[in-house]
């Protein structure tokens, strides 16, 4: 290949003309980032963690009961994590203990303790489990 035709791949690839595949879990948390960090700084701290989750847990619950049980739940934890972010043991969980599960997987997304979450946490597995909790 010579330099031009280089050079017109490279300034496409990076203009979003040509798409790589492996970019695309990054897109994806991109928009997860983009839509959960009102202040647009680059990453998710754990206060807009809960103000997210807060508008997942209204939409979860159309009973308006003030809790969330499995089948609100629609698979985004699964029964032990459930049983574990349920200490009254009632087999539902209340804004509280949501945002304490919030809590636990956002620390759990957050290896570099750096207290926020960018685009390369939000990939991650334990990224991926916060995010069903927030989207």
């Amino acid at each position: 290949m010579n330099v031009k035709l280089l050079s017109a791949a490279a300034l496409m690839a990076v203009s979003g003309i040509i798409c790589v595949n492996h970019s695309t879990p990054l897109l994806a948390a991109s928009s997860s980032l983009t839509a959960l960090d009102p202040d647009n700084d680059g990453t998710i701290d754990v206060t807009e963690a809960k103000a997210a989750g807060a508008k997942v847990f209204a939409k979860l619950d159309p009973d308006n009961d003030g809790t969330l049980d499995a089948k609100e739940l629609s698979g985004r934890v699964d029964e032990a994590a459930l049983k574990s972010a349920d200490p009254d043991s009632d087999g539902t969980i209340d804004q509280k203990e949501y945002d304490t599960l919030i809590e636990a997987r956002f620390k759990a997304a957050d290896p570099d303790n750096d207290g926020t979450l960018d685009d390369k946490e939000l990939t991650t597995d334990a990224g991926k489990s916060f995010l069903l909790l927030v989207e």
